[in-house]
């Protein structure tokens, strides 16, 4: 069974980071009942869901993407590259360590979830704001013994390779 990790919308979800796009208001009952929808469809596609508690004080922790990404043999912590998002990855570890052996991102490396696509044993990551070249090299370095090579791909004018 698939399994899905997602986190419930915090109540600061209206102070999220933004890059490229000017703020506009987020009704925050809308959002909240959008992603119980989405739980809900996970649920019907056979999904195995786990459902994280909201975190307060972490406007972002929604996009639980942006802390890890998963491999069949490994998952990969990040560290995100917006220090407001950094204390977001302490929660995800517990459940994911259940699940697969870890692999860390380590300063001064920094690469959000959004960035990475993951194309067979090849992994691209978007060079942005948030992900940089430490990130690729750290990776190619620590995920060569599972079979994988890692590409850095510059980006620009967008928050993430993964939209």
């Amino acid at each position: 069974m698939t399994l899905a990790i997602t986190r419930k919308v915090s109540p600061r979800f209206n102070e999220c980071e933004i890059t490229h796009i000017e703020r506009t208001p987020i009704d925050l009952n809308v959002a909240r009942h959008q992603h119980d929808e989405y739980v809900k469809t996970l649920e019907r596609l056979g999904c195995n869901v786990i459902e994280l508690p909201e975190q307060p004080d972490l406007p972002d922790s929604v996009f639980v993407e942006d802390t890890a990404f998963i491999l069949p043999e490994v998952a990969v912590i990040t560290r995100p590259g917006a220090d407001s998002r950094k204390p977001e990855v302490d929660s995800i570890i517990p459940v994911l360590s259940s699940h697969r052996p870890l692999v860390n991102v380590d300063a001064p490396a920094s690469v959000d979830g959004g960035d990475v696509l993951v194309l067979g044993k090849r992994i691209y990551i978007g060079l942005s704001m948030r992900s940089n070249m430490e990130a690729v090299e750290q990776l190619n370095t620590k995920l060569e013994t599972y079979g994988y090579t890692v590409h850095g791909l510059q980006l620009t004018d967008c928050l993430h390779l993964i939209v």
